[in-house]
Parts: structure tokens; sequence; C-alpha cells
């Protein structure tokens, strides 16, 4: 939910988009390193299932799979779905237009 944001501060356009620049460079840097630690625990995933999420996905869990690994399996789900966001959130902010941010 994008809500639009009312300061008291009166800066110069050139001091709010340094401002928008430096904050979505460093907001970038935050999503790069939450980015990596997501997909190292994703591997881990993979490594502990041997295959990747889609194709476990097709050949399902085995029908003697444990509560544990019935708990892995959708943990592993959400990690996929916070990466899926996190890169989405780090392309909206890389693909800001280069006019108004510099």
């Amino acid at each position: 939910m994008v809500m639009p944001i009312s300061l008291p501060i009166e800066l110069t356009s050139q001091d709010w988009k340094r401002i928008l620049v430096l904050g979505s460079q460093q907001r970038s840097n935050e999503l790069k390193a939450e980015v990596a630690k997501t997909e190292k625990i994703i591997a881990g995933f993979k490594v502990r299932f041997g295959m990747s999420l889609s194709h476990l996905e097709e050949v399902g869990l085995s029908a003697d799979a444990d509560f544990e690994t019935h708990e892995a399996y959708i943990e592993w789900h959400s990690w996929e779905n916070r990466l899926k966001d996190l890169q989405h959130r780090l392309e909206t902010l890389q693909n800001l237009e280069p006019d108004y941010v510099g």
C-alpha cells in the first residue's frame, strides 16, 4: 500500500532528490543483504530435500513423510515467497526514473 507523505520540511527539489537517491541506495543494499540471506536459507532446503521446490511439488512428499518434513515444506514455501517479494521490491527501487532521482 502506497501512502502519500506530507512533511513540514521545506527543502529544495535538489535536496529532496539527493535524499531519495541516498535512501534508495541504502534500502537497495539492505534488500540485497536480505535476498542473500534468504537465498542461503532456500539453498539449505534444496540440500535437505535434494531438489528444487518446483521439482518437489511435481513429485510430492513421500507418503511416509513425518510432521517435521511437512513443516519444513511449508516453511520453504514461505521463504520462496519472501524471496519473490524482496526481489520485486529491489527491482522497483532499481527502476526509479533516472530523471526523478538525479
